[in-house]
C-alpha cells in the first residue's frame, strides 16, 4: 500500500492510498468514508505544476491554506516527490502528490489495464 496525498480537486484533502490497481481516496471532509477507484477508470494522467492545485480548489475557504502549503513544497521541493494530475471516466479530477515510485507503479499499473482493454477488445471482434 502506497500513500498518496490528495491536494486538490473533486475528492476531498488527505492521504489516500494506491494498492495494485485501486485508489483508496477520501470520501468525505471527515475521512470516515473512502471511495475505491479502479485504474481502470483513469482517462488521463500525467505530472502537474502544483499550482494547478489551486485551479482545481472547488473551496474557497482553503485556498490560503493550499498556497502556504504549495509554497512550502516549492521551497522543500524533494526530487523523489511527484505531483500529478488524474482525470477520471466520469469526469472528476484530483491533484496528488505521491514519491517517484509510487508515481511509476499507478503509471505502469494503467498502462496494463489499458492494454489488457486493447486485447479483450481484439479478440471480441
Amino acid at each position: 500500500m502506497s500513500k498518496v496525498t490528495i491536494l486538490a480537486g473533486d475528492f476531498p484533502r488527505g492521504t489516500g492510498y494506491f494498492t495494485f490497481r485501486n485508489f483508496t481516496l477520501p470520501g468525505d471532509q471527515n475521512h470516515y468514508l473512502c471511495e475505491t477507484v479502479c485504474v481502470t477508470q483513469v482517462e488521463f494522467i500525467n505530472t502537474a505544476n502544483p499550482k494547478m492545485a489551486l485551479l482545481l480548489n472547488k473551496d474557497p475557504a482553503v485556498a490560503e491554506e493550499i498556497q502556504l502549503e504549495l509554497e512550502e513544497k516549492i521551497k522543500i521541493a524533494d526530487e523523489h516527490e511527484i505531483i500529478f494530475m488524474v482525470r477520471l471516466s466520469d469526469q472528476r479530477r484530483f491533484i496528488a502528490e505521491t514519491d517517484d515510485v509510487t508515481f511509476h507503479k499507478i503509471k505502469k499499473s494503467i498502462k496494463r489495464s489499458q492494454n489488457a482493454d486493447q486485447v479483450s477488445m481484439a479478440t471480441s471482434a
